[in-house]
């Protein structure tokens, strides 16, 4: 029986073109950041961070030509909390911006030799500047899961009368785990009745699982990332967000999910990063199947081991020859050769295909199969005529 989708919407603002090109090495051209910026848009992710003004003038032009252009989603650009920071914002035609501040007692005294009530002025001070200049806003506590709660509470409490969009908590370095950040959300949540967003990062490999931890929590958006690509270890990727709301929240986001993989071969080829083939959702692995017992299931019905199908997400589904197979892929494999076999036949090729697996250390290509099966047939012909040598006469 089909579940009903949940009518709960979340908000996804992708940071590819901010946090991901912030990621060692990664520079997009000024043509990826827009070519990437529109692959978004047109898929339906109702909001893209794409860059930082006070970078420099180059940036600022890209950031121009961006908000010049014509978007469905919302271009937000994101801002260190410095006026003058807001006003390189406004130059370059942006409407919304994200104002990021350090709330930890760690980097206030480290990074900035500066108390709370310095974070509360700057905050105060930045806010006014970007209501000067029409900018709507969304204020982001860096280290927030760091940061004393009460202290943070006030913050939001501030965030909400100024009118932000939005709160931003920011786990920067991965200090929740999913069961700290459903209670941790839950707790501001409840205290204060106003939109969280929550930025995981990936140190320990769990960005995705404590983003869907934030949601039942009760934020209402997540910061994500194509690939999860970003500085360090990465973020919450945006493919993986999408598809798990989908499949185990049954919340339906309007996503046109079936470009994902094509963006992610695009964003990995601007960052020279390559898609590692396991990669969840994109990965060229992820509907590929050479086992046995897996093989005989998916060919019986695909739900026997897939979640969904895979043209959902832009790849195909893979049956592969190789060490794990079983006589069902033989079967199966050869028939889209339009070659029927026998049981028998079908055994005896995969134990020749099984040996020159092993021998390669790799799964078999199509022709490595055809090859096997014509050295197979010619051996089985010259046995035969070997044996009945009035049939060759």
């Amino acid at each position: 029986m089909a579940v009903a989708k949940s009518k709960r919407y979340v908000n996804i603002i992708d940071t590819t073109l901010r946090n991901g090109e912030q990621t060692a090495g990664v520079v997009f051209s000024k043509h990826e950041k827009i070519r990437i910026a529109k692959m978004l848009d047109e898929i339906g992710i109702p909001e893209i961070e794409v860059g930082t003004p006070s970078l420099g003038i180059v940036e600022r032009e890209i950031i121009k030509e961006i908000t010049e252009d014509k978007f469905n989603c919302k271009i937000f650009v994101y801002c260190e909390a410095e006026p003058e920071n807001i006003k390189y914002a406004a130059r370059c035609g942006a409407k919304n911006v994200v104002i990021n501040i350090s709330t930890s007692d760690i980097h206030l005294k480290e990074k900035y030799k500066k108390n709370r009530t310095w974070v509360i002025n700057k905050l105060r001070e930045t806010i006014r500047t970007a209501k000067q200049n029409d900018l709507n806003f969304i204020i982001s506590a860096e280290d927030a899961t760091r940061t004393d709660l009460e202290f943070l509470l006030k913050l939001v409490s501030i965030a909400k009368k100024k009118g932000a969009y939005r709160f931003r908590i920011c786990d920067t370095v991965s200090k929740f785990d999913p069961f700290r950040t459903f209670l941790y959300i839950n707790t501001i949540s409840s205290a204060i009745g106003f939109p969280l967003e929550v930025y995981n990062h990936n140190d320990f490999g769990m960005a995705t699982a404590n983003g869907m931890a934030a949601i039942r929590g009760g934020a209402s958006s997540l910061v994500v990332s194509v690939g999860g690509l970003g500085e360090g270890t990465g973020n919450a990727a945006m493919e993986e967000i999408v598809m798990a709301l989908r499949y185990l929240e049954n919340i339906e986001l309007g996503i046109e999910t079936s470009k994902f993989r094509e963006i992610a071969e695009y964003v990995a080829r601007s960052s020279s990063r390559a898609i590692p083939v396991w990669k969840a959702i994109v990965g060229t692995n992820v509907f590929a199947h050479e086992s046995g017992i897996h093989v005989d299931g998916v060919i019986k019905n695909p739900r026997n081991y897939e979640v969904f199908n895979p043209g959902e997400v832009g790849l195909t589904r893979q049956l592969v020859v190789g060490k794990h197979s079983g006589s069902h892929t033989i079967l199966h494999k050869f028939k889209e050769f339009d070659i029927e076999l026998t049981d028998k036949q079908a055994n005896e090729i995969l134990a020749l295909a099984r040996t020159l697996s092993i021998d390669l250390k790799r799964s078999l290509f199509d022709k490595e199969l055809m090859y096997i099966y014509n050295e197979y047939t010619k051996k089985k012909e010259s046995k035969r005529e070997e044996q009945n040598p009035e049939d060759k006469a």
